[in-house]
């Protein structure tokens, strides 16, 4: 029951304040003042809690910020300590003293080095570079120079007020030592001395001056600096848009085609400076890096001077828009906001860091969170876009390797298709493959028996004399009285042995050996898998080997001494020394026979059967053949009993006359010619039946030396002492060969390699083959 009145007393009362109008009025008036002083005790509960929350808040961003600032000032002091502690681990990895400057490259100074090859390339062939760059853009006065300053930590530029008119490559390294190098000089200048500084800016200033004034459409100034922590990175800094210059070569389309060239490489980073004082929407930089990068994926925006934005400008909404980069007019991968200066270009950069940490800390405008700790400050962008440029490198090397990948395999296939026979070797390999298989060579013409070089000098010097032989020893010896032949002969051997024949012998001794090296160099173009690429080289080097190769000139001497003793030997005095003569000289005048014989069918042209043939004779035939037939009725039968190898002017004048009254006309020298082909044929059948009489000398079954001395059988020692002088002269030449010419020939071959080695252009001349850019590419 009472639990039943208090909830009845409850509703009533919740009754009267839904409907006051059922109260009376005096207690009606009562309650609306009541509601009404509520109502606003309310709202001022509300509000003062308002602003305790809003004091609350600052309290808090402001302890954030100054625990911030500590931090900052910690890790300031934490990085100047870690600076030199890794200029000295460095210093100890290198394993060099702390007074030596000299260290490794850095793989950043190498991949430097691959863009300025690739710049050359670009401005001789036209070729697109295609590797990651970050270029660093900006309209005058938006604080590039200034900042690149900053990243590098010294005052580099020339301090005066040109213009840049030209690219300029920044290779950023950290390494112990602050110094800088101008790519094409190796001096390296001190950034720490103030003498090597203003050298520095000088010679900076005269390379911006000197390649400002040259027509080349891409000149480029390359500049390495080191320093402790330095971010590793590349940067390109291009002239402004607005540059124009005083320069004969520097125009505005130069300037304009200068960014294309830059800018429209697909892998290229922008680092764009923007004003934060200026309009965004009207910056001629912004809308290059726009039009090259519309959707801002690999752009990195910088707002620069946001400490002048903060003083001159009242509206804070538009302060906000700045500090969070949504008053730029495009997208962008990457926002800092950084002070690189703050007016005098002498200003220490220490100072300027100083103020950039204390103005962020301190910057209403920046208080709001519109960006982050690490998008503010010089330092933190460096280390920032040092990450970026990394990554970027690494991805677009990802997608390289992956190219080049594919392209290996399709390389590969075209390989196996064409050359599935051959090993995979670029022109340098082929070139050193060829000259071990050179040198291999010369090994083994070395190692050729005694023997095959002795035989093949005797063979070649016979061949070479042969003529010399019958011409000026034999046929004068033996035409004339048989009791002067071996006088005569001894006489003639000995001129011979004095001076024509170690001329010769030296001549052909030297070309056996170019002969021999050749076949030994080409002996594989008999084999099945033949490489015939080599060919050509080998072929040229052997040529230009014997161009400069002279056999020892006091050989000759010591061939002559040799020589002359072989011909003051003594007669035959062995059976088989008597044979061997008797075959050589059979077989000699059976050749020369051969040889003579054909000289005279050829003069006296077809024979009478062959006229059934319509083989005609020419006229001189015609006459050669009548003066043959006058010389065989008139001369002939009168000579064969002389033996007289010359004609005499009667026998001449007889012959002519009876010719003339056949209406044939020849002149003296013309019998002569005849005569002497006729001579020689009835000389040299005598010669072959004499040999075969003198082949069977003996006595009751036993060699006689005493017969080799009779006039019939002189002839056969004749060729027995040509043989020997032969003989002597091949075994003098093999010793000679064999102690010094062989040595002495792979000198002279490593020297012509050498000498090619030292021309590419004769290299590429020797190696031009299909397979070869297919190689290179394969080894690529």
């Amino acid at each position: 029951m009472i639990f039943r009145r208090r909830i009845h007393r409850q509703a009533r009362a919740a009754d009267m304040s839904l409907f006051p109008h059922r109260l009376p009025v005096n207690r009606r008036m009562m309650l609306a003042v009541l509601i009404g002083g509520s109502a606003v005790m309310s709202c001022m509960v509300v509000d003062l809690r308002q602003l305790a929350i809003e004091d609350k808040i600052q309290a808090v961003q402001a302890k954030i910020v100054e625990e911030q600032v500590l931090y900052q000032q910690r890790i300031f002091k934490l990085e100047k300590e870690n600076l030199e502690l890794r200029r000295q681990i460095m210093l100890r990895q290198e394993g060099r003293d702390l007074k030596s400057r000299k260290l490794k490259r850095n793989p950043i100074e190498m991949f430097s080095e691959v863009l300025d090859d690739l710049v050359e390339l670009r401005a001789e062939f036209g070729l697109q570079v295609v590797v990651p760059q970050v270029m660093v853009v900006g309209d005058p006065n938006s604080g590039k120079s200034s900042l690149i300053e900053m990243l590098v930590k010294t005052r580099i530029f020339p301090r005066t007020e040109a213009t840049q008119q030209i690219p300029i490559k920044f290779t950023i390294c950290e390494g112990p030592y602050h110094l800088a190098q101008f790519n094409d000089s190796d001096r390296e200048f001190d950034l720490e001395n103030p003498a090597d500084l203003e050298e520095l800016r000088k010679q900076f200033e005269i390379r911006l001056k000197s390649a400002a004034t040259k027509e080349n459409l891409l000149p480029l100034v390359s500049l390495t600096i080191w320093g402790p922590g330095l971010s590793n990175m590349i940067l390109v800094d291009l002239p402004t848009p607005q540059s124009t210059g005083t320069g004969a070569a520097v125009t505005p389309d130069r300037i304009r085609n200068m960014y294309e060239s830059f800018l429209q490489n697909p892998q290229s980073l922008f680092l764009c400076l923007v004003d934060a004082s200026r309009e965004s929407e009207y910056s001629r930089t912004v809308e290059l890096v726009k039009d090259f990068d519309p959707d801002g994926k690999r752009s990195m925006f910088v707002l620069t001077k946001p400490d002048l934005v903060e003083t001159s400008m009242a509206n804070p909404e538009k302060m906000k828009r700045i500090a969070s980069g949504a008053a730029l007019p495009l997208k962008a991968a990457a926002l800092f906001s950084v002070i690189p200066g703050r007016g005098p270009k002498s200003e220490p950069l220490e100072d300027v860091e100083k103020f950039e940490a204390e103005y962020f800390a301190s910057s209403d405008m920046f208080k709001s969170g519109a960006m982050k700790q690490e998008q503010l400050s010089t330092r933190n962008m460096s280390r920032k876009m040092s990450e970026i440029f990394w990554q970027h490198v690494k991805t677009s090397l990802r997608y390289q390797i992956d190219f080049l990948k594919s392209r290996k395999a399709v390389l590969e296939k075209s390989w196996k298709t064409h050359f599935n026979k051959a090993r995979v070797l670029d022109r340098d390999e082929l070139y050193e493959t060829g000259r071990m298989q050179l040198l291999d060579d010369v090994i083994r013409l070395q190692n050729l028996p005694q023997s095959t070089w002795e035989n093949d000098f005797e063979e070649r010097l016979w061949t070479a004399m042969a003529d010399y032989v019958f011409t000026d020893i034999y046929v004068p010896a033996a035409s004339g009285n048989r009791n002067d032949l071996k006088v005569v002969g001894d006489l003639r051997l000995k001129n011979w042995a004095d001076v024509q024949l170690p001329l010769r012998s030296l001549e052909i001794a030297s070309d056996t050996l170019k002969q021999k090296f050749q076949a030994v160099a080409t002996r594989s173009k008999t084999e099945k898998d033949h490489d015939d690429i080599f060919d050509h080289f080998k072929q040229t080097v052997v040529e230009e080997t014997f161009k400069v190769h002279q056999w020892d000139s006091v050989a000759r001497e010591a061939l002559r001494s040799a020589l002359i003793n072989s011909c003051e030997a003594p007669y035959i005095i062995t059976p088989d020394d008597w044979n061997s003569a008797v075959h050589f000289m059979e077989t000699a005048c059976a050749d020369r026979l051969a040889e003579v014989q054909n000289r005279i069918r050829e003069m006296l042209g077809p024979a009478s059967w062959e006229v059934l043939l319509l083989r005609r004779p020419t006229k001189e035939q015609s006459n050669r053949r009548a003066v043959v037939d006058k010389l065989e009725q008139l001369v002939m039968p009168k000579e064969a009993a002389t033996g007289k190898a010359e004609l005499s002017k009667d026998e001449i004048n007889v012959v002519l006359k009876t010719l003339e009254s056949q209406n044939v006309k020849v002149d003296p020298l013309f019998i002569r010619e005849t005569w002497h082909f006729m001579f020689l044929s009835r000389f040299l059948e005598q010669a072959i039946q004499k040999v075969a009489l003198c082949g069977d000398i003996s006595d009751g079954g036993e060699f006689s030396p005493v017969a080799t001395g009779q006039n019939d059988c002189a002839d056969v020692d004749l060729f027995y002492r040509v043989k020997k002088m032969i003989r002597s002269a091949s075994v003098a030449l093999r010793q000679q060969l064999t102690a010094a010419e062989l040595n002495k020939l792979e000198v002279e071959v490593k020297q012509i390699l050498d000498g090619l080695e030292r021309s590419p252009a004769k290299i590429k001349e020797f190696f031009n083959h299909p397979r070869i850019g297919l190689a290179e590419e394969l080894s690529e």
